[in-house]
């Protein structure tokens, strides 16, 4: 290590050799971590190969990468994904409370319109979709959204990605008068559905294949949930993270929400309010 005249090391010298000695141990700005390297997820034996250093991967070809980055990856990948619709008109409540509710929840949350232009909501809200339909990743449970859902219920390719989407999910929840996009998109015939109060009777009247319910704050099919307006949506998320996670987890997501959780589903404001 050089010194100075004086025969003490010099400050740039000792910052150089302690920089050296970092990078030995695998600690210093720069060095590769521990952990070492991996080929990218392929889902072959090799994934469980270690490596030194970057490169490909001499079984699958793959690029290297950083394990703690793959780990990450993994563990992003392994959270349930929830797509939420949005469109202009979409109501703020009926798309935001439960993505929060599903954020909350350890869920992968994320917006998706036709195309990735900027939506506004029915309060002037502007909402820019992650995803569109083109791109989005396959989720457990898709949300549709109520609010000025006339231009969604007349847009076949809007329809095509809620049905299609639905065949695939595990779940689809929709929100207040969303429930009229399933309808328009055929998935509520034979099925027992509810909406927002004031619209019961005209979704009865649109879909008599539907039994439509007037006296519950959301409705379970299995794969298909309906809820009704507004807050409405926030118990038909509880209720599938319930579904999926199981009862302690949307409790625990409700309290700490501070959100008053009526599992069973039905008030007596809805009771007293709803057409029968």
């Amino acid at each position: 290590m050089k010194r100075n005249r004086s025969g003490r090391i010099s400050a740039a010298a000792f910052v150089l050799a302690l920089a050296a000695s970092l990078a030995v141990l695998g600690l210093g700005p720069g060095a590769a971590p521990a952990a070492g390297w991996v080929c990218a997820p392929c889902d072959m034996a090799c994934d469980q190969t270690v490596y030194d250093e970057p490169g490909t991967c001499p079984k699958c070809g793959l690029k290297l990468v950083r394990k703690e980055a793959a780990d990450r990856a993994k563990e992003t990948s392994a959270r349930p994904k929830v797509a939420i619709l949005v469109f202009d008109g979409v109501q703020i409540i009926d798309s935001m409370g439960p993505y929060e509710v599903f954020g909350a929840s350890g869920f992968e949350v994320y917006t998706v319109g036709r195309t990735k232009t900027p939506v506004t909501t029915a309060m002037g809200l502007t909402i820019v979709p992650r995803y569109d339909f083109a791109d989005a990743p396959a989720p457990a449970v898709l949300v549709v959204p109520g609010g000025g859902v006339r231009g969604a219920r007349e847009s076949e390719a809007t329809l095509r990605f809620v049905r299609e989407t639905t065949a695939r999910a595990q779940h689809t929840l929709s929100v207040c008068n969303g429930a009229f996009i399933l309808g328009s998109a055929g998935l509520l015939d034979g099925l027992s559905a509810t909406t927002t109060a004031g619209l019961v009777g005209e979704l009865r009247a649109e879909f008599p294949k539907t039994r439509v319910v007037g006296d519950r704050r959301f409705v379970d099919n299995g794969k298909i949930v309906t809820a009704g307006g507004l807050s409405a949506g926030i118990d038909g998320a509880l209720h599938v993270v319930a579904r999926m996670m199981g009862d302690a987890t949307a409790a625990r997501v409700a309290v700490g929400e501070e959100y008053d959780w009526h599992p069973e589903g039905t008030t007596a404001a809805r009771n007293h309010a709803s057409p029968r």
